[in-house]
């Protein structure tokens, strides 16, 4: 075994793990060229003199903004200045004319009304003033100044509660549906005598009694006419809503149109549509995710036919259109570990018209090094059948070959893989696989072939909101991995369970409290006689942050580190918005890798602690942790720096 810890500190001695994506260097690099005396970093402004827009023309009006609300409310205050577009877009483009500048000031007194109205105000009194004169007393043809000089006054009136509250043919929902938090009820929305009278409670109460009669298999139910009565001298408002549930439908048959090579008749099956019972709006979201999951096309909607049929039937039409054939991706990173690499693939997305993948991998890293033997790589092929046996029913099979060459261990490995995924419902998935590998060894334990079979399972109960960026919820991941070596004659079972767990602290979710453990064992064989990437270690942007990736675990006689036979991990998080895209995560992470499969921390846990940067985009979160060991021992790097895409957990 060779030990690179010197190459790498020599390389890089504070961040002991730091990798940049090539894209995200390409980004910088471009920002960076950008004039000195401004800076501007993923739409934020950070320095120097901001840019004016440029005039489109020099009948374009530019215009400055000066918002006088009555009463000092900061709340009445902020939503006047967030509906009015003239308030709201000072530091845009300019209206291209003095017509189209009136135009937009115009609009202004409805868009501030419905955003007092949110806030339960409906006796506004809102002047939008130029020089004095009202804009809808200039003519569209006046001549203006550069710039406009606009000046807005509120009066916001009296806040509004809600009166006489009627509601006309509520769905009758069971107790267990009522008992479910997530769904929306009229109440829920708000509307609620002696509440405030915000005009969104109202839209959502209508939904929610729409949402129930579809909830109870009546796909057309819909709104029928609203009826509101303000009293001013009381400030209340009264309301009146209805719904007409329409006839109850069962489900019909799936129609398909817009595929080119994928076949109809697959898609329709593979939607999942329970023809002939009774009609239900989230069975429809579930479809429409499953197709979305195959991954073939680039847009999926599921529509419902216009009327239920005589027999009581209603159709659905899945439209959809299908991606390019083939697609190819690359990648670049460096880090002072592992050193730069490299990285690409390529994909077919339908070989036989349902959807089947076949994919190569190659990666590799360290290709910096000088010697050729330092060099971690895997390449491989994978291939995905959807739909076998039953709809929801997923072959796999992969072959690759992989070098990972690691402070604590070196190893080579040929491996053989087929399985089977299935989803049971939405929120339970299971997975069984055949595995065959070839592995040679070089770590503390010495240097040794083996030859590995194994039966990988797995299942997922995942009751999250989001995949990507869970905000409440939970996930348990349940794995066993029963598996026999021949060469050293070890058989045995690799055994983990991780759950994380998210709480959201506040109505808008921008605060959530999110918390991971994982607790691992090997039984029934010795780690001399196991494949290093089986056993267990501790450290990187995915167990202990401040630590190199799998650097921490049981120490030989000689003390070197090597792998353990149990694990446990914990991490809490505090994940925190500072604006739609900006986040805050500070964090403190624990792990320990233990020489015995019952974990009883002969080595005593390892703790670090950092904080993290996010940016959120439609394709996850970007994110940048910072993080340091606590009570470090002598070699522990003195903080390290982990970048990648998505949520840490």
């Amino acid at each position: 075994m060779r030990n690179r810890s010197t190459t790498d500190r020599g390389r890089g001695r504070i961040a002991a793990t730091a990798s940049v994506p090539l894209a995200l260097a390409i980004a910088l690099i471009v920002t960076a060229a950008r004039p000195a005396d401004a800076f501007d970093l993923f739409g934020v402004h950070l320095w120097g003199e901001k840019a004016e827009p440029e005039d489109l023309s020099a009948e374009s009006r530019p215009y400055s903004v000066a918002v006088t609300v009555t009463g000092g409310e900061s709340d009445v205050d902020k939503a006047v200045r967030e509906a009015s577009a003239l308030a709201s877009g000072v530091d845009g483009r300019p209206p291209p004319s003095s017509a189209a500048f009136l135009a937009k000031a115009r609009g202004d007194y409805a868009r501030i009304v419905a955003g007092l109205r949110n806030l339960g105000r409906y006796g506004p009194e809102i002047a939008i003033e130029v020089q004095g004169r009202r804009v809808e007393d200039i003519p569209l043809d006046a001549t203006l100044p550069r710039p406009v000089p606009v000046t807005i006054r509120v009066t916001p009136g009296p806040r509004f509660t809600f009166g006489r509250i009627t509601l006309e043919n509520r769905p009758p929902l069971d107790a267990a549906a009522l008992d479910d938090p997530r769904l929306v009820t009229p109440e829920r929305a708000g509307l609620i005598e002696g509440e405030t009278a915000r005009a969104d409670a109202v839209l959502a109460a209508e939904r929610a009694l729409v949402d129930g009669w579809r909830r109870l298999g009546h796909p057309k139910a819909k709104a029928t006419e609203r009826h509101l009565v303000a009293h001013h001298d009381r400030s209340t408002l009264d309301v009146a809503l209805g719904v007409d549930p329409g006839p109850e439908a069962r489900f019909g048959p799936v129609r398909v149109s817009g595929t080119e090579l994928m076949d109809p008749d697959f898609v329709a099956a593979r939607a999942g549509i329970p023809e002939g019972e009774r009609w239900d709006p989230m069975a429809v979201k579930r479809a429409e995710k499953r197709l979305r999951k195959l991954d073939v096309f680039s847009s999926t909607r599921l529509v419902e036919d216009e009327a239920v049929a005589p027999d009581g039937t209603l159709g659905l039409e899945a439209k959809v259109a299908e991606r390019p054939l083939h697609v190819f991706g690359f990648g670049a990173s460096y880090s002072t570990v592992d050193g730069a690499g490299l990285e690409g693939w390529w994909q077919h997305r339908n070989l036989f018209g349902h959807g089947d993948r076949l994919r190569f991998d190659a990666r590799v890293s360290g290709i910096d090094t000088t010697d050729p033997r330092d060099l971690t790589w895997k390449g491989g092929v994978s291939f995905l059948r959807p739909g076998v046996f039953t709809p929801m029913t997923d072959l796999t099979a992969a072959l690759e070959a992989s070098r990972e060459v690691l402070d604590p261990y070196t190893q080579e490995t040929i491996r053989a893989r087929i399985g089977l995924a299935h989803e049971f419902a939405p929120e339970l998935t299971a997975k069984v696989a055949a595995n065959v590998e070839v592995d040679r060894v070089e770590d503390g334990w010495g240097r040794r072939d083996l030859t590995l079979i194994s039966l990988p399972a797995e299942v997922l109960w995942d009751h999250t909101d989001d995949a990507l960026a869970p905000t409440e919820g939970f996930r348990v991941k349940g794995a066993a991995e029963p598996f026999h070596e021949f060469r050293l004659g070890a058989s045995g079972a690799i055994l983990r369970i991780d759950t994380s767990a998210y709480v959201p602290l506040d109505a808008d979710r921008r605060f959530v409290l999110a918390g991971r453990a994982a607790l691992a064992s090997i039984v029934g064989a010795d780690a001399d006689r196991m494949p290093a990437d089986r056993l267990f270690f501790a450290g990187g942007g995915s167990s202990v942050r401040g630590f190199a990736y799998r650097s921490l675990g049981p120490r030989n006689a000689a003390g070197s580190v090597v792998g353990g036979l149990s694990l446990v991990e914990a991490s809490l998080e505090m994940r925190m918005k500072v604006t739609d895209t900006i986040g805050v995560v500070p964090f403190v992470d624990m792990g320990a890798a233990g020489r015995n499969a019952s974990p009883n921390f002969d080595e005593a846990p390892r703790f670090g602690a950092g904080v993290g940067l996010r940016y959120h985009t439609g394709l996850g979160a970007i994110r940048f942790d910072v993080a340091t060991p606590i009570a470090p021992k002598p070699g522990d790097p003195k903080f390290a720096l982990y970048i990648g895409l998505g949520e840490s957990f």
